[in-house]
């Protein structure tokens, strides 16, 4: 009975890291796609198209590229529709799976502990996959006179590539910064804790808790969720031109800051029962 718990815990961890990478890849390519959208929309590319369109109608249909543009453009839409399918697929899968791996942990020995270490370890994962994945886009476009459907602005940031722009641009101190409290720490904390399960009887377990709580203390991810959510709010809906909106890799980056969080409480009642 033993073996085929740890064998359906490995199972289940092994399905957790196939579903975020996953995830992770579907998003890169939904990323690919909406840049080659994004360059076809631009207002250099519709005034081309422009100039396409009426070669198109003059030649009675003869000189077709703007066709062939319009039939790319709305393969690649196909495309990156199928890509946001997919990764909102994985999404669920990846928490389906998370959660019958508490279940799991928690069904096996009704051990709050075990449950704890199960969500260290899903809050592990979900850190990796919401800092390499796109959190929040924003883009101004506009419908114009002749041109028609133009993009005017678009950007997408993910916590590794905001760090990324901030050193190419010179801010190699507020990326550093950023890269301790946001990326760093957050990933000693969750180690640290981890390690507790390999000394769960012994003395130094007490010790290993409490570095992980300090360091806790000084991780800013969950202050960057929240200063996410506030960009969003701020700029969804602020004129008719902007329009933000939230990529997966917000949503793993606040599953890692709530399962970390209780984690930790659940680990600390255990402590002190101890």
């Amino acid at each position: 009975m033993r073996r085929f718990v740890l064998f359906a815990i490995v199972s289940l961890f092994a399905a957790l890291l196939f579903f975020a990478w996953t995830t992770w890849q579907q998003a890169q390519a939904f990323e690919r796609e909406t840049e080659t959208i994004i360059t076809r929309l631009s207002a250099e590319s519709q005034v081309e198209q422009g100039k396409n369109q009426l070669l198109e109608l003059l030649s009675f249909g003869y000189y077709d590229n703007y066709s062939k543009h319009l039939e790319e453009l709305n393969q690649h839409k196909e495309l990156q529709s199928a890509y946001a399918k997919s990764v909102e697929i994985m999404a669920w899968l990846f928490g389906g799976t998370a959660l019958l791996l508490l279940l799991l942990a928690w069904f096996t020995r009704s051990d709050l502990g075990d449950v704890a270490y199960a969500m260290l370890g899903i809050a592990f994962i979900s850190l990796l996959v919401g800092l390499a994945t796109p959190i929040l886009s924003i883009e101004a476009s506009k419908d114009l006179p002749v041109l028609g459907e133009t993009l005017l602005q678009y950007q997408s940031k993910g916590v590794l590539s905001t760090l990324d722009a901030l050193y190419d641009n010179g801010y190699w101190w507020l990326a550093l910064v950023l890269l301790i409290f946001s990326v760093v720490l957050p990933m000693m904390k969750t180690a640290v804790g981890g390690l507790t399960f390999f000394s769960r009887t012994s003395p130094l377990l007490e010790k290993w808790f409490h570095i992980s709580h300090h360091l806790g203390k000084w991780s800013m991810a969950d202050v960057f969720v929240v200063a996410i959510l506030v960009a969003f709010f701020a700029n969804s809906g602020a004129d008719s031109l902007t329009h933000a909106e939230v990529r997966p890799g917000l949503w793993f980056f606040l599953g890692y800051v709530l399962l970390s969080m209780l984690a930790f409480q659940l680990l600390g009642r255990e402590l002190k029962r101890e």
